[in-house]
């Protein structure tokens, strides 16, 4: 019978040792990219996250008009607004009445661009899928500021 070697503790060391290796790559990873520090801007009017080098604005009819030059030529401690989606469709007929102006006058002051859908779980998906197509008319090349 073969005499069992006792080791001193490895057994125990290496797996203790790879347990807090992923537990602090799994902290780094959601204090990075799922929960990353925000600050307040004032001259935005928005809360914008620290540790990206581009940021967006989600618009729709509730900011009303906007002055897209002004957005695009924004600028405070380094950070602009690179990007932003305008809402286009709600449901499976509702049309955000600012789209088209957002759109056009985005385009215009040369901001990059994209149209985003709200969508409601309780109604058609396909419904709610032709509605946003017939609204944004979708191109087969992309380019942010076509």
């Amino acid at each position: 019978m073969a005499k069992k070697v006792k080791r001193f503790g490895s057994d125990i060391v290496f797996p203790l040792i790879i347990m807090a290796l992923l537990a602090a790559i799994t902290l780094y990873v959601k204090q990075r990219y799922f929960n990353p520090p925000f600050v307040h801007y004032k001259e935005f009017g928005i809360d914008l996250p620290t540790n990206y080098d581009i940021h967006g604005i989600d618009v729709s009819r509730y900011q009303r008009d906007i002055d897209w030059k002004l957005v695009k030529e924004m600028r405070v401690k380094e950070i602009n607004i690179g990007f932003a989606f305008i809402k286009a469709t709600e449901g499976t007929s509702y049309v955000d009445e600012q789209f088209k102006e957002n759109m056009q006058s985005a385009k215009e002051a040369g901001v990059a661009r994209g149209a985003y859908h709200f969508f409601i779980p309780t109604r058609s998906g396909k419904l709610q899928a032709a509605n946003f197509i017939d609204i944004v008319k979708l191109k087969k090349v992309i380019c942010p500021l076509c």
